[in-house]
């Protein structure tokens, strides 16, 4: 079991790609058939018209008393999303934070979210040493329902009605991420598009809504995330028809720099963001950035959430 884990660890892209084609076809084919389709602005146009012919208005009440966000206006967020596809300034209590971050460090987490490939963040160094290879990424499972905090988050009626107004129907819950971007002084092309540190844009849904949070402070050598204003409406159809992964200066030379935005914050920083944006997060090379990630979407496919039976994650020590 160790080699197996171990060649993931060796050839990371080429598992990735053919593990996505191998889940889709062996359990939600529909899924499959959304993320090679969607991207393309007719079939998300002609999804979400057969939606609303189906779907009646959805109504929904926000209670000041029950979010941890009251001073956020709904409407203002949605009018940024649509316009430039992102908006910041939606930020966690303190407590909240403590709370997360406690999680964190109390909890394993597992490179590359692969669930045979646990360790507790202070054995990071350990961790290195015994599965032969340099951290970059290591993400958490069952985070709703190991932690009180992230379940509040998801179900938070000011997230939600963002979410709804702009999907424009009742929000579904997707997924929930939370995970390490560990430091690096020379992280390879191949590694940073596997850890998300080139440009790329999402395909989760035929409409999805991401809200992000700094669980650590972040500055331009911790790893801040960058997105591309306006880009989650405006492509190049060679970006369509091959979605890969694109440097800076392929991307610059489309958008312009001055439609580059850099995010940089303290631990509870909150920002909401259409991943169907051009982003990438940038490579920390001072300390490591814990964060966290909670999505919404139309249709819940089942294959994007953290959610993993206890049984199959092991630790270092299991793996021997």
């Amino acid at each position: 079991m160790l080699i197996l884990n171990l060649l993931h660890l060796k050839f990371p892209l080429l598992y990735d790609i053919c593990y996505e084609n191998y889940k889709g076809l062996t359990k939600n084919p529909r899924w499959l058939l959304m993320r090679k389709i969607a991207r393309f602005n007719l079939v998300r146009s002609v999804i979400k018209y057969l939606a609303s012919l189906k779907n009646k208005p959805y109504k929904f009440y926000v209670s000041e008393s029950q979010t941890l966000f009251p001073d956020v206006n709904s409407d203002l967020v949605v009018d940024h999303l649509k316009k430039d596809g992102f908006y910041f300034g939606i930020n966690l209590p303190r407590e909240i934070v403590e709370e997360i971050v406690s999680f964190a460090y109390s909890n394993p987490c597992y490179i590359h979210r692969k669930p045979k490939l646990g360790f507790y963040y202070h054995q990071k160094n350990l961790a290195e040493s015994y599965y032969g290879n340099k951290l970059t990424l290591a993400g958490y499972f069952n985070t709703s329902v190991l932690c009180p905090a992230i379940n509040q988050l998801q179900n938070d009626p000011i997230l939600l009605a963002i979410a709804a107004k702009y999907l424009e129907q009742e929000p579904v819950h997707i997924a929930n991420l939370l995970w390490w971007s560990f430091t690096s002084d020379g992280t390879t092309s191949q590694e940073k598009k596997r850890t998300f540190q080139m440009f790329h844009y999402d395909v989760d849904d035929y409409r999805f809504l991401k809200f992000f949070f700094y669980l650590t402070d972040v500055d331009l050598y911790s790893g801040p995330h960058i997105c591309i204003r306006g880009s989650h409406k405006k492509k190049k159809l060679s970006h369509l028809l091959l979605p890969k992964s694109k440097t800076d200066d392929e991307i610059l030379s489309y958008y312009g720099s001055e439609s580059l935005v850099t995010l940089c914050g303290q631990a509870g920083f909150g920002f909401a963001e259409d991943t169907f944006c051009f982003h990438k997060g940038k490579t920390p090379i001072i300390r490591d950035r814990l964060m966290l990630q909670i999505e919404f979407g139309t249709t819940d496919y089942g294959m994007q959430h953290d959610l993993r039976e206890p049984s199959l994650l092991q630790l270092m020590s299991s793996n021997k």
